[in-house]
């Protein structure tokens, strides 16, 4: 196949390089070792070029000014264009949605078009830009419901788009996180890694449940590893606990970190799949995950416990559980290395392609 793969993210974006974009990334890369001819079309960021990747080429448009907002909306508008101008030379396209930069490739193509769902972020929208955020609300309510194609990172996100039909198709690990050794000696540290983000990633909650714990006196370290727009205020937040802000770590100390940490915590709002729960349950990691729908596989799995969306107090009563108790985060880190085993990327990318091949295939049997 020849597949233009179209998403705002990349993993070198400053502003948004998490899930969506290492998805695209692993799974991409897959599909070009197997045979197919992949183009993908990110926003443009400061210092972006364009670039091959073995065979992947990559592909960068928009303003490339360092401003965020005028990157997204410069990318929707040079992105469309791109797909007007080029879309017919490739047999199915990929769209990555985010409601800040709907590209309406289902009306810029005759091409089969494939809406990739990650997460919805709902009424928070209008909670953060009251007024302002109206129409991306809207977006975000109306927009997936037109295509014919879409394709979820999971069940819960399908529903909350209002699309129940939608394939499912979860992200996936690197395989070699299953190899790394769990050195529980070292385990005196919760760990967070990911987007250093408040409205969606909800660590201002999981930084007030490490004042709650020393406020009953109890010292629990806490290492935040990554980068993002909200780490000002979240140092701020922060000071006078026993936080430790890593910065971007490399693959060979994010394996480090999860394979030493106490727990491996994501007190998300909303979220889509949470690449990084399933790499630490690789790595034996017990994980502390909010109870939303999208995270409720930590819990089915048996390898996660939950907390009330929102209530440092409750994480921090099961944080205190985990600390407390070795023998229940040795159940939990034996079943998270058994769950983490059927999500590897190459086990995702062969599903994936075959969703993908569906879809270029049943345009041709309707043509006929």
């Amino acid at each position: 196949m020849k597949i233009l793969h179209l998403i705002y993210d990349h993993v070198k974006n400053p502003w948004v390089g998490g899930g969506a974009a290492v998805r695209c990334l692993e799974l991409n890369k897959r599909l070009a070792a197997r045979g197919h001819e992949v183009t993908i079309v990110s926003g443009r960021y400061p210092g972006a070029d364009d670039y091959y990747d073995g065979t992947l080429k990559f592909r960068f448009v928009g303003c490339g000014c360092n401003n965020y907002a005028l990157s997204t909306f410069s990318y929707a508008y040079r992105a469309a264009r791109y797909i007007r101008a080029h879309a017919d030379d490739y047999q199915l396209v990929v769209e990555d949605f985010a409601p800040w930069n709907p590209l309406m490739s289902r009306y810029m193509t005759h091409r089969p078009v494939v809406l990739q769902l990650h997460h919805r972020e709902g009424s928070s929208i209008n909670r953060r830009w009251p007024v302002v955020g109206l129409p991306f609300y809207l977006i975000e309510s109306f927009y997936p419901k037109g295509f014919r194609n879409t394709c979820a990172v999971s069940r819960a996100t399908a529903q909350k788009f209002g699309v129940p039909r939608a394939e499912v198709i979860p992200n996936g690990i690197d395989e070699d996180l299953l190899d790394v050794e769990r050195t529980q000696a070292a385990s005196d540290f919760i760990l967070y890694l990911g987007r250093l983000e408040i409205a969606n990633k909800g660590l201002d909650t999981l930084i007030e449940a490490i004042r709650t714990m020393k406020e009953r006196g109890r010292e629990t370290r806490l290492v935040l590893a990554g980068r993002g727009r909200d780490e000002a205020r979240l140092r701020e937040m922060a000071s006078g606990l026993p936080v430790e802000f890593a910065g971007f770590v490399d693959e060979r100390e994010k394996r480090r970190l999860m394979g030493s940490c106490l727990a491996f915590v994501l007190p998300s709002r909303f979220e889509g799949w949470g690449i990084t729960v399933m790499e630490a349950a690789a790595t034996g990691a017990p994980v502390v995950v909010s109870a939303i729908p999208e995270l409720s596989y930590a819990v089915d799995g048996g390898f996660g416990l939950p907390f009330r969306t929102g209530d440092a107090g409750e994480l921090a009563s099961v944080i205190g559980s985990l600390a407390d108790e070795p023998g229940l985060r040795q159940r939990l880190s034996e079943n998270a290395r058994e769950t983490a085993r059927a999500y590897t990327w190459d086990r995702i990318a062969v599903r994936y392609e075959g969703y993908l091949e569906s879809v270029v295939q049943s345009v041709v049997e309707g043509a006929r």
